[in-house]
């Protein structure tokens, strides 16, 4: 269904309630299981408006008769899955699906770390399955075989009405290394499945398209999670290293300390450095881009303890003003009470009670601050 403009008249109403009653709710495409191919098909007339104008068309297609599997099964003729097929979500790099039809096999080809592709694999299908809570795992190192017993999920579609979609499924999966030593295969046979609607039993045959839509949905889970779980790690090694910070000026040729990362980044881990520093917060202003803090002077063992120098600065409250360089570098000024900047002496001071330790950052030659 397309719609071409927005319907403002009260006839179009009309024809935008006729089309919301001729469209296949969530319950009833989620009983569709029929093989057909809606793509390939022949269309036939367009939506008849009657007297009204034509503000959206509409594609009919011509429903084969059900088979006799599907009548077996208890499927009537309007049970036909005009879905398009499950396709792989290719989240991790390498990651393919095999062309092979007769089963769901895809292949990872491109784990950076030097452990075993195999065990990686096999490590990543059994961490999903942890994460499904899934209690009845019978897995065989040696013959890189795993069966999953039911793993269950629940899903929630729709918004003014909602539909509690329930899935309960085992599978049996097989990791193969490939004929080039360095890929590894994952084939994926579900083994039974079932599905509830709101507590009403949807019908399913697991045979072609059916079945291989149920596993391919498995994979493409199981990928989500470890992408999630790669996305988590990066932000938390992100997250875990110090901010790269060098002496510089500013577009007033003011001394100021020049931060290699966005804005954001400094916005989120400066707290942490400046509490540190023996900086109490006061305030802050995001959207001013300004820190309020309170130096407490601390004694030797304090400094010797979080591997600073120690800072002489007199007690009170400071600035601290952030800007965006280009480049997505960071400017970070420091200033006192009444906002006036510190001297070149003072912030060159603030910056080299940072130790190495600290920063762990290595400056090459013509990264290095201009000397003072």
């Amino acid at each position: 269904m397309k719609k071409n403009k927005a319907l403002t008249q009260i006839a179009s109403l009309i024809i935008l309630t006729s089309t919301v009653a001729g469209c296949a709710r969530f319950q009833d495409r989620a009983k569709a299981q029929g093989e057909f191919n809606y793509q390939d098909v022949t269309l036939v007339d367009k939506f008849d408006n009657g007297d009204f104008s034509k503000t959206e068309n509409r594609s009919n297609f011509e429903i084969p008769a059900i088979t006799d599997e599907q009548n077996q099964v208890g499927l009537m003729g309007e049970d036909v899955d005009v879905r398009p097929p499950t396709q792989l979500m290719a989240v991790l790099d390498g990651v393919l699906l095999d062309s092979d039809l007769t089963q769901t096999k895809v292949w990872f080809n491109a784990f950076k770390q030097q452990r075993d592709t195999q065990l990686t694999v096999w490590d990543l299908a059994l961490e999903y399955l942890a994460s499904k809570n899934a209690t009845s795992v019978n897995s065989d190192l040696d013959a890189l075989t795993i069966e999953t017993g039911p793993i269950v999920t629940e899903r929630k579609y729709g918004s003014i009405s909602t539909n509690t979609y329930h899935e309960e499924g085992a599978y049996k999966l097989q990791i193969a290394k490939g004929d080039d030593g360095r890929s590894v295969s994952l084939v994926v046979d579900v083994q039974s499945y079932e599905a509830l609607n709101d507590g009403e039993e949807i019908k399913h045959i697991l045979k072609g398209r059916a079945k291989r839509n149920i596993e391919l949905r498995f994979i493409n889970n199981m990928l989500q999670f470890a992408y999630l779980k790669q996305q988590s790690e990066a932000l938390q090694a992100a997250n875990n290293k110090p901010l790269p910070i060098k002496l510089g000026f500013d577009d007033n040729n003011q001394t100021t300390w020049i931060i290699d990362s966005e804005f954001i980044d400094v916005w989120n881990k400066l707290p942490s450095l400046l509490s540190l520093m023996s900086f109490k917060p006061v305030d802050n202003d995001k959207n001013l881009g300004y820190f309020l803090v309170r130096f407490v002077s601390q004694d030797d063992e304090y400094w010797s303890e979080r591997n600073l120098n120690p800072i002489d600065l007199e007690e009170g409250e400071y600035f601290v003003q952030l800007g965006d360089l280009t480049g997505d570098d960071t400017s970070l000024t420091w200033l006192d009470s009444d906002k006036k900047p510190l001297s070149d002496q003072q912030v060159t001071q603030l910056y080299l009670s940072i130790t190495d330790n600290v920063r762990s950052v290595i400056l090459e030659n013509d990264q290095k601050a201009k000397p003072l």
